[in-house]
């Protein structure tokens, strides 16, 4: 697999003076029609956080966090930034690009698998940031009891930070840690592959009571092409 310089720009200059996330009543739509017609209201909520629970290894809920995150920066008007807590390393800059993301407002941040709830937080309190993605699905020990309960803190100021600031938090598990653990979010989606061409979606917890069974949606409309941008050196903005 090819590797990528990272960026020589200080991200943390730029978020210097990157405006700061407003209110925003509307929810954030995912831009991909056959997913934002089974959310409720056409989209994920904003100020809240949202857990997105897929087997390990099948790469659709990242799929899924990167299409928000690309609808968060085209339809902003503020010239929207997210953020990626990327602690196993899993993040590839080509595909961030493919799925329509401008890296330059892309924050990717790598702490130590012990320090991703924390500086999860310190993150979305900051108000940067529109949405902010927290993949812990490759997180060593995510099943240990004494991790899920650290979660459970975590999760609730999460949500106290997200409605502060008008931001969506999407956090990426397994599905089996997300149903033991049945943390305190807004919204839960589950994702399943039951063939090899198309994608189910089940919404498993919703805080208005706005529950779904399974929906098939067809892989051609979560992979297929979003941007035509290109770059022989493609680059992400990390902290270590």
């Amino acid at each position: 697999m090819a590797s990528f310089p990272l960026s020589t720009v200080d991200p943390l200059e730029k978020l210097r003076t990157a405006p700061q996330v407003g209110l925003r009543a509307k929810p954030l739509p995912l831009g991909i029609q056959s997913l934002d017609a089974v959310l409720p209201d056409a989209g994920l909520p904003r100020g809240g956080v949202v857990e997105i629970g897929s087997p390990a290894g099948l790469g659709r809920a990242t799929r899924l966090a990167l299409a928000a995150c690309a609808s968060a920066q085209g339809s902003s008007t503020q010239d929207a930034w997210c953020a990626w807590i990327d602690s196993s390393h899993t993040l590839y800059a080509p595909g961030v690009i493919q799925a329509g993301i401008d890296l330059e407002r892309l924050l990717v941040v790598r702490p130590d698998p012990e320090d991703v709830a924390r500086i999860s937080v310190r993150v979305t309190a900051s108000g940067v940031f529109s949405v902010v993605v927290i993949d812990r699905s490759g997180v060593p020990g995510a099943e240990l009891g004494e991790v899920r309960a650290r979660w459970h803190i975590a999760v609730r100021r999460l949500a106290l930070a997200a409605e502060a600031n008008s931001t969506t938090v999407l956090l990426l598990s397994t599905t089996s840690v997300a149903r033991k653990e049945a943390l305190p979010t807004a919204m839960r989606l589950e994702l399943s592959r039951p063939s090899h061409d198309r994608l189910s979606l089940r919404i498993t917890k919703d805080r208005r009571g706005r529950l779904s069974g399974p929906v098939a949606v067809d892989m051609l409309d979560l992979f297929g092409p979003r941007s035509s941008t290109t770059s022989a050196h493609p680059t992400l903005h990390a902290l270590p």
